[in-house]
């Protein structure tokens, strides 16, 4: 499986056209840079599809806001993807909003786990490598790898640690995002299905976005940690010093 180097990664795609290097060339934090480009293809795609197909723009938008709300912006907005898919299923098929859910998210799922593999790999996150729990982690995952993630890809737990010790385990790219298809595209689908099924009022979708955001804002301002800090890509570059 291949990396991403932080040298490859600043020094950017190779291109001898002046106009393309200024559009391709890396710019600030890497979470930001890929997603931020991502929602702008997403959306500069859409306008396209959306003219020449008016009734596909429930889906267009939905996929420009799958990828924020799978972004780095996801630590501080936690319940906002699954209202989002059920408000778009009011105006579309339930298999065509969850195919196009699944599709956003493995983009930003593609993207995390080369981010993830810069972290965890490096030397920032050696003192974590090593930790006991750490490694006992990495050896139960390695005894079933794919129902693990896809355990994980359906539930309600952590996807992020599903993620990591895949990447520490240098589980191979094609299987795990597999995986992670089977267990997310029916959970996508129940949703949708469910959108489609029972009118869920737009204020009580809006309810339960707004309801994560203050819970995991007020959590972390209470605990003193940054708002938009990520569990992996924002772990210390040394090991924490216990306290009490």
């Amino acid at each position: 499986m291949a990396h991403l180097s932080p040298d490859a990664y600043h020094n950017g795609p190779v291109t001898t056209n002046p106009s393309l290097a200024v559009l391709v060339r890396p710019r600030g934090d890497r979470r930001w840079d890929w997603f931020l480009r991502g929602t702008v293809i997403a959306a500069v795609a859409g306008i396209g599809l959306a003219l020449a197909l008016p009734a596909a723009i429930p889906l267009v938008w939905l996929g420009v806001l799958a990828i924020p709300a799978n972004s780095p912006l996801s630590p501080v907005v936690p319940t906002a993807f699954e209202p989002i898919i059920i408000e778009a299923a009011k105006f579309a098929p339930p298999l065509s909003v969850s195919l196009v859910a699944l599709a956003a998210y493995l983009y930003t799922e593609y993207v995390n786990w080369y981010l993830y593999g810069w972290v965890l790999h490096g030397r920032r996150a050696a003192w974590l490598r090593e930790q006991p729990w750490v490694q006992r982690g990495v050896e139960y995952f390695a005894r079933a790898p794919f129902v693990t993630v896809v355990v994980f890809a359906f539930t309600p737990l952590p996807f992020w640690a599903a993620r990591g010790l895949a990447v520490l385990k240098r589980y191979p790219l094609t299987p795990f995002m597999v995986a992670t298809t089977v267990g997310r595209w029916p959970r996508f689908f129940l949703y949708a299905w469910l959108g489609s099924a029972v009118h869920i009022p737009v204020w009580a979708l809006v309810a339960v976005i707004l309801g994560g955001v203050v819970a995991v804002v007020s959590s972390r301002v209470v605990r003193g940690e940054r708002v938009l800090s990520e569990t992996v890509l924002d772990a210390p570059s040394v090991e924490p010093e216990e306290t009490g």
